[in-house]
């Protein structure tokens, strides 16, 4: 084999490689960073400073947020605090991103009015904001979206499993209540579940209690 033949083999082998590795979290760097929070129930910050979680500010993708966000430039975690809440970690070039985004702009949508909230958290570098204003358009994304933290990672990503996409569900108390990695029709089922009882049954629908 030539050493021509022999580079195009390797560079394939590299490309598939890494697709492969493609939905592997975009925070590897920080994967070696020792969790930061406590070992019960994840919580958002409070507003007031009183809990264990330290108040955390998320830089948005500018000209991108969404109506939940009072500005462009940046977001505290506790404003997020008493509503149910969604944080969902996502890489711009992750295959699998890309087929759960459109989902989430969907239940965005559908539940939004009754109280559903979504904070998009890219695991891009602030220096692709590009790639992760291109995946936004792509998916229709109305939702806000920031660049995620270290700190958000030690608090509320899974410290066994770095996969993306990753949902970290919040009930209106502002602990969390769920987390689900990756995507297939079974998660899917899965969220929209979890969505469906966080919120108060509707007026006039009859429930199983005495």
């Amino acid at each position: 084999m030539s050493q021509k033949s022999r580079i195009s083999l390797m560079s394939a082998n590299s490309l598939v490689r890494a697709i492969a590795l493609s939905c592997i979290f975009a925070m590897l760097t920080f994967a070696a960073m020792p969790r930061m929070g406590l070992s019960d129930v994840p919580e958002l910050p409070k507003g007031d400073g009183t809990g264990d979680t330290p108040d955390m500010f998320i830089k948005m993708v500018p000209g991108l947020a969404g109506p939940v966000v009072k500005t462009n430039e940046q977001v505290r975690l506790s404003s997020l605090r008493g509503k149910i809440c969604i944080l969902d970690m996502f890489w711009s070039q992750c295959p699998h991103c890309e087929e759960h985004a459109p989902h989430m702009v969907d239940y965005y949508n559908q539940y939004r009015q009754r109280g559903l909230n979504i904070l998009g958290l890219a695991t891009d570098t602030q220096d692709k904001v590009e790639d992760v204003k291109n995946f936004m358009r792509k998916a229709k994304i109305t939702y806000p979206v920031g660049f995620i933290t270290t700190e958000v990672i030690a608090y509320y990503a899974d410290s066994k499993n770095r996969g993306v996409p990753q949902m970290v569900i919040f009930g209106q108390d502002g602990k969390m209540v769920k987390r689900l990695i990756g995507w297939n029709a079974q998660i899917e089922q899965e969220l929209k579940q979890t969505i469906e009882q966080l919120f108060p049954a509707k007026p006039g629908n009859k429930t199983s209690g005495k």
